[in-house]
């Protein structure tokens, strides 16, 4: 059974808007971040934040869920942030989702039980005299361009033009031009994905709930398979996740501007024994190597990349639906 999954991708992405950061006037500007090279040097870039990668995937694990019937809260539900909430007198309500019942020494496990997103992606409740947080099953680094390559910015002027038709506000001009920033480059992100960590409650001695419902005499023998199929349907959706994210579903003005998206390296690395030490990040030439210096022997690697290289020691598989699909297979 799969425990522990990394991915270190590298892509080239043309024309994005991913992530905005500033918005002056009519001009929007894209997001830039200083970091250094592997001289130790200054170096300032368009970039897209981990956050903005974890949204994203949220929202993908929340689309890909709702199609196949995953169980989420109902902030969960409709892509509210402040979660967990339930609908109640016809709207959200937080603090209801989070209040403990007499007796209850902790919400989490119910809160978990009935949100799969409140399970992997984490939440925090501090309302009242309640407090309890849950940390997040997936982790991301920032996309950064890598190292050696060259990252380019070019400012662009839109118009949005008013139709012939009359308005009753006056103040509506004909033509209102405004700027927004685009950024071309080859960028690389990291992420950890602790999958024996899913519908954990640490509260419950490291169990998770379908562990607990086994050893309570009086539940149903049918619930504790249902739980059993939920964790796995997970599991699977959160992996799954991924395969959207490299395609380029990361970030914003994807309505007008999806990136011109092509994958150059994925590694992968699990283990079906524990957790696994972060891998290097793409941005640097030699990461793959020093990630095969850091990981655990018992770990397994899988690696993709467009010019079909091999690497010494690392499993090369052919296509990226192979690469998912392995990862799936080991998902029982």
């Amino acid at each position: 059974m799969l425990k522990f999954v990394t991915f270190a991708v590298k892509l080239q992405l043309n024309v994005h808007d991913l992530n905005n950061e500033a918005c002056t006037g009519n001009v929007t500007d894209i997001r830039v971040i200083d970091f250094l090279n592997e001289n130790g040097e200054k170096v300032e870039a368009p970039a897209v934040s981990g956050r903005m990668l974890k949204h994203w995937h949220y929202e993908l694990l929340r689309n890909l869920g709702i199609q196949k019937d995953l169980s989420f809260c109902d902030a969960c539900k409709i892509g509210e942030p402040v979660r967990p909430a339930i609908l109640k007198d016809g709207k959200l309500s937080h603090e209801e989702a989070v209040k403990k019942e007499p007796g209850e020494i902790v919400k989490s496990s119910k809160i978990v039980e009935r949100c799969a997103i409140c399970d992997i992606h984490g939440f925090l409740a501090a309302v009242r005299e309640t407090s309890e947080r849950r940390s997040s099953r997936v982790m991301f680094s920032w996309l950064l361009p890598t190292l050696d390559s060259v990252s380019v910015t070019k400012q662009v002027i839109h118009s949005r033009v008013k139709s012939g038709i009359d308005f009753e506000d006056e103040k509506l001009t004909s033509q209102m031009p405004f700027n927004k920033s685009y950024a071309s480059g080859i960028y690389g992100f990291v992420s950890a994905f602790d999958v024996d960590r899913v519908g954990l409650i640490e509260l419950n001695l490291g169990k998770n709930i379908s562990e607990t419902k086994k050893e309570d005499k009086n539940s149903n023998p049918e619930d504790k398979k249902n739980d059993d199929d939920e964790r796995q349907k997970r599991i699977k959706l959160a992996i799954e996740a991924y395969r959207h994210l490299i395609s380029g579903k990361m970030g914003a003005s994807l309505s007008h501007a999806i990136p011109h998206v092509d994958p150059i390296e994925i590694l992968v690395v699990y283990s079906e024994k524990g957790p696994l030490p972060f891998p290097v990040s793409p941005i640097y030439s030699d990461y793959i190597k020093k990630t095969m210096g850091l990981v655990p022997q018992d770990s397994k690697c899988l690696f993709w990349s467009k010019d079909q290289k091999e690497v010494e020691g690392i499993e090369k598989v052919n296509s990226i639906n192979d690469l998912f699909g392995r990862l799936l297979d080991k998902v029982r």
